[in-house]
């Protein structure tokens, strides 16, 4: 080595390229522009000004719109603002060719000011727009307004073809529901993609009924999937529709009734979807569909699912193996399939069937039978057994799972092993496990143990948790009673806590949680 400094402008070209990918197109744009010619250059690049994405705090959107804005605005395809910050973006200057648009921390009635008429921007959504993605990490948003958005964006952005409203991490209360809405309510004619939550199967059986007429990528998470009052008795194939999505978050009873007679409709598939949690009397495996699902999809290539059928240990003298069930799909021409099987001594069999290696963002059910296997797109679960999980089995799911983000532990049974101890030099040394990710978690259906599991700072490290669903009273005895040093349980940055039943809450208990919001 001679000591030689080497330079940022003494570097290649192809050098300097990787390194600015890396920064990301706003730093580039807010750190070189105007530097020199070499490096404005650069960041002037039609590859670097195509996509922003603005995450900055308000000093720097001052800056990019009264300067750098206006230089580059020809290029701009794609922006991902906050919604609070996006009228003095979008109004800066025009933008000939921007065409997507992605909406962070979504706020239905501050959205819902700028989807009018009289709005500024209106002009951009009703004439540009074609792609337009809402999320939110933060706002919590009813059904009602989350309803009320869906049906103005399709009104105003008539030239959208694709929509997603399926991101949402810190509450499922938000789904549209158009049941008592008038008939002429979510008409698109250019619309192709739609992800979106709905409050049930009604509500997907509306959007397929025509009033989206050339939809070809429906992704639809369904709250709850009930047999209906009313017979349905519409048998129009979906000749359109080319991928389907199904998500149900509650266990259904309608699956031969209602989801098999939706899927028959749609001959022309060439990808399917589906993540459901079925009761029945016979367990679904390869032959089931085969026979009642598949050969009425003579066009389908790729065929992703999770299926957990449940039955009632009462009902039924037969009990499958593993090997009976993974038997029924020797002849399976998609992806591979495993299978799980649980018996529990509340009453109940599940019988899991799944596609491998495993892609779904949900899973549900998982039990201490599927130690070793590895759920790595995962972000939401819900852990159930009647069999205790113990604290390995804690520090197993982040290793399964490393995207969790959303948690429910169902287990009103006690630990045996409740925390990895080692004594180095006659000192006690606890084993804590991370969840970097966690988000959500949900313990109202869970005993003390697993409350102490995740709340005492020795056992866990989860410094994103949001959101706690807890009992009251477990949160009074993993306290005691709010006179424990908060710094022993993981609760310093918790934002909301919902509990089962309505609780008068003490003084004590506001100056314990002090970052609740309120």
């Amino acid at each position: 080595m001679n000591g030689r400094t080497v330079h940022l402008l003494d570097l290649p070209d192809e050098i300097l390229l990787i390194i600015l990918k890396k920064l990301g197109s706003v730093d580039v744009l807010y750190s070189l522009l105007n530097i020199n010619k070499r490096l404005d250059q650069m960041a002037r690049s039609v590859n670097n000004t195509k996509f922003l994405n603005f995450s900055m705090n308000n000093v720097q959107h001052n800056r990019f719109c009264c300067e750098i804005l206006p230089q580059i605005h020809h290029n701009i395809v794609e922006l991902t603002l906050e919604l609070f910050s996006m009228e003095c973006i979008l109004l800066a200057c025009k933008y000939p060719n921007l065409t997507v648009i992605v909406l962070t921390n979504f706020s239905p009635d501050i959205l819902l000011e700028y989807l009018t008429d009289e709005s500024p921007i209106s002009h951009l959504f009703q004439q540009q727009i074609r792609h337009l993605t809402i999320t939110s990490e933060k706002e919590i948003c009813t059904s009602r307004s989350f309803t009320d958005v869906c049906i103005r964006i399709l009104a105003m952005c008539r030239n959208l073809s694709y929509l997603n409203m399926n991101q949402w991490l810190i509450t499922n209360q938000a789904y549209l529901s158009i049941r008592y809405r008038p008939p002429n309510v979510c008409f698109s004619p250019n619309l192709h993609t739609l992800s979106i939550n709905v409050i049930d199967f009604d509500d997907c059986l509306r959007l397929l009924d025509g009033r989206l007429e050339q939809l070809r990528s429906f992704t639809v998470r369904i709250y709850s999937i009930k047999r209906s009052m009313v017979d349905n008795n519409n048998q129009k194939i979906l000749f359109n529709l080319k991928e389907f999505s199904l998500t149900s978050y509650l266990r259904t009873y309608a699956y031969d009734c209602r989801i098999l007679s939706l899927l028959r409709r749609m001959s022309n598939l060439e990808t399917l979807a589906l993540s459901l949690d079925i009761e029945r009397l016979t367990v679904i495996d390869g032959l089931h569909l085969n026979k009642e699902l598949l050969i009425h999809m003579t066009y389908l290539n790729k065929f992703r699912f999770h299926i957990c059928t449940v039955l009632r240990t009462s009902e039924t003298n037969y009990f499958l193996t593993t090997n009976d069930i993974k038997s029924t799909f020797l002849n399976w021409k998609y992806s591979s399939v495993s299978c799980c099987i649980d018996h529990f001594s509340s009453g109940y069999s599940h019988y899991h069937i799944y596609s491998t290696p495993f892609q779904m963002t949900h899973f549900m059910y998982l039990s201490n039978n599927f130690r070793g296997h590895y759920l790595l797109y995962v972000t939401n679960l819900k852990l159930y057994d009647t069999r205790p999980f113990e604290h390995d089995f804690f520090e197993w799911i982040p290793q399964a799972c490393p995207l969790l983000k959303h948690l429910i532990v169902n287990n009103s049974t006690p630990q045996k092993n409740k925390r990895q101890v080692t004594i180095i030099d006659d000192k006690q040394i606890f084993s804590t496990i991370s969840y970097l990710h966690l988000f959500k978690l949900s313990l109202l259906h869970a005993h003390v143990d697993y409350v102490d599991q995740f709340l005492c700072y020795t056992n866990m490290y989860v410094p994103t948790l949001h959101t706690l669903s807890i009992q009251y009273d477990n949160l009074v005895t993993i306290s005691d009673n709010f006179t424990n040093d908060p710094k022993q349980i993981n609760c310093s940055q918790i934002k909301q806590i919902v509990f089962g039943q309505l609780i008068v809450l003490p003084k004590d208990f506001y100056d314990y949680f002090l970052c609740l919001e309120k």
